[in-house]
């Protein structure tokens, strides 16, 4: 277990689907994080503007899960909001 307030920077990338309470997680970088530093987040979700792809997700979730240990189709703004980290920068893309 880190100190509190350690780190400059806690890096996640493509990680926030793999964990069973990703609410907790954020929870627990936020408390290693310096009040000044930053916590940089590159991550993939839950589609909110193209229903085909969410409706894809949502079909092959639970076999992809068991297959690969990755919920694809989660809500990461739902996430981060109940985790109580405040955005400064949010940026979607979708390709």
């Amino acid at each position: 277990e880190f100190p509190d307030q350690c780190f400059d920077t806690v890096v996640d990338t493509f990680g926030l689907c793999s964990y069973d309470d990703p609410i907790v997680v954020l929870k627990e970088m936020k408390r290693v994080c310096k009040p000044e530093g930053k916590i940089l987040l590159l991550e993939h979700g839950r589609s909110k503007t193209w229903d085909f792809i969410t409706n894809y997700l949502d079909k092959h979730a639970e076999r992809h899960a068991k297959n690969w240990g990755c919920v694809w189709n989660r809500d990461l703004d739902k996430v981060v909001e109940e985790s109580d980290l405040e955005l400064d920068i949010l940026h979607t893309w979708h390709f």
